[in-house]
């Protein structure tokens, strides 16, 4: 786990960053982690710290015999059966990973902050 993301995840959350992270392995980033509830906190933490969230994304793409895009595109949090719903949602997903987001591209940004959240808790409490 890169030491750069830990250090960046713990800085948005803020004081408490231990028993927050520790939460975040029982139940998710969704239940409601500081620092990571509102769009433009998620949006801004994953335009600063894309580089290593992408990284992670390709390797875990790679462990799953996926490209990136099909490994984004399938969070539970941008599953949708809106074949229309699909096709935008892929399209965000390219944009953010290489770095052509648009001012209203929101939920993908937010789920790969939620990814690299959770990943961070994982990487150091899930025993």
């Amino acid at each position: 786990m890169d030491k750069k993301l830990i250090n960046a995840v713990k800085r948005q959350i803020g004081s408490d960053a231990a028993s927050t992270l520790q939460d975040v392995v029982n139940h998710g980033a969704d239940f409601g982690v500081p620092g990571f509830t509102y769009y433009s906190d998620t949006r801004k933490f994953y335009k600063n710290n894309r580089r290593e969230i992408v990284a992670l994304v390709k390797e875990y793409a790679q462990e799953f015999g996926q490209e990136p895009i099909e490994f984004v595109a399938g969070f539970n949090c941008l599953r949708h059966n809106d074949k229309q719903w699909q096709a935008e949602t892929r399209e965000e997903v390219a944009r953010a990973l290489y770095g052509n987001l648009k001012s209203d591209d929101t939920q993908v940004p937010n789920a790969l902050a939620w990814f690299a959240v959770e990943e961070v808790a994982r990487a150091l409490y899930d025993n």
